[in-house]
């Protein structure tokens, strides 16, 4: 079965489109767990440094 001689180059674009789209998966997850990691340290950050600043006092 002959195939037209323009077939190599379809699979090559397709190949690359897929490759892209896993790329821009890739982006966004590492942007994800970035900005996730963020929020938690300037959550945590924040707890510390604006917190309660008093303790309940002790039993009479």
């Amino acid at each position: 079965m002959r195939v037209p001689w323009y077939w190599p180059l379809v699979l090559l674009f397709l190949a690359l489109v897929g490759l892209g789209v896993l790329g821009v998966l890739w982006l966004f997850m590492a942007l994800a767990v970035g900005i996730g990691i963020a929020g938690v340290a300037f959550e945590r950050l924040r707890r510390r440094l604006f917190g309660p600043r008093w303790r309940r006092l002790p039993p009479p």
